[in-house]
């Protein structure tokens, strides 16, 4: 039993679903429920009923929980009392990173993080990498979470992808297209569709399906946006929006409010990634929460 499998098996208890939990940890699912199966077969026991719907822990499943987040609790206070002995949890970390996609993740991380050091200053900017690089070179952040360009130079930064972000053509839960199969980008091409300008990994891979169709990429590109403004602005109109499969989005697909459009043509990904100067140039505050965003957010 590794503390991964635990982290793992707590993420399916507290989301109730393997998808979702699988979303959070950025696995695929059938990874995830590997992973499981060894664990419940290393234990010798179910630890999980997987009902249609959703899944629930057992007998055996709760103990294990309760049991998990005392572990996971005493090894956090381990490593808590470590770091400050260090000196850690009293400076200053400035943050930059994506306005969608990622939100819910680094908020739930950012948060428990300002729980275990409240002396700690922590300060957020969002927008896209053209617009934080500028404040990351002169020091004003630490590091970026953000789309990266792996191979692409970026001014003597330090680029870590992290995993993939999937890209979805998504609709309000009652578009004309909704629940409609094997769609075309000509027939979602009849109705508006909305990008943010700077998803500029994805703009640069989309050329290919519209080009495929004879079909000129679309200009009705919207600056700057959450993912929010989006859920909202689709779920009231016919506008169509391209949007990452992570986050608010999954939560309201899975809720009935959007709809992802299945369109064969689409399949477009951009990569998530930590972008920082070099390591001996941050505080040991910021490579701490670096350590922790990587934790959370990697691939395995």
């Amino acid at each position: 039993m590794e503390l991964k499998q635990l982290r793992q098996f707590c993420a399916i208890v507290e989301t109730g679903s393997f998808r979702k939990a699988a979303d959070s940890l950025h696995i695929s699912p059938p990874a995830l429920s590997l992973s499981i199966k060894r664990l419940e077969a290393d234990l010798g026991v179910m630890l999980l009923d997987r009902q249609p719907g959703r899944v629930l822990a057992t007998a055996h499943g709760h103990s294990l929980y309760d049991s998990a987040q005392r572990i996971h609790s005493e090894v956090q206070g381990a490593l808590d009392q470590l770091n400050a002995i260090s000196g850690i949890g009293s400076g200053r970390i400035a943050v930059g990173m994506l306005p969608y996609g990622i939100q819910s993740t680094m908020g739930n991380l950012i948060g428990r993080f300002c729980d275990r050091y409240p002396k700690l200053e922590v300060q957020i900017a969002l927008g896209s990498f053209s617009f934080l690089a500028g404040r990351l070179r002169d020091g004003e952040l630490d590091f970026l979470v953000t789309e990266v360009q792996e191979g692409n130079a970026t001014g003597g930064l330090v680029q870590e992808p992290l995993f993939r972000l999937r890209y979805g053509l998504i609709a309000g839960g009652k578009h004309p297209l909704a629940g409609k199969r094997q769609l075309t980008l000509r027939r979602v091409m009849d109705y508006r569709l909305a990008y943010a300008r700077t998803w500029q990994t994805v703009i640069d891979s989309w050329d290919d399906a519209f080009k495929a169709e004879g079909l000129s990429p679309p200009s009705s590109a919207i600056g700057e946006a959450t993912d929010d403004f989006f859920r909202d602005l689709i779920s009231q109109c016919n506008t169509i929006a391209v949007l990452p499969m992570i986050g608010t989005i999954r939560d309201s697909i899975e809720a009935g409010q959007l709809t992802e459009l299945h369109v064969p043509a689409v399949n477009w990904t951009s990569t998530v990634g930590m972008i920082y100067r070099s390591a001996d140039s941050l505080s040991a505050d910021a490579r701490l929460l670096m350590d922790e965003t990587r934790a959370a957010l990697a691939a395995p």
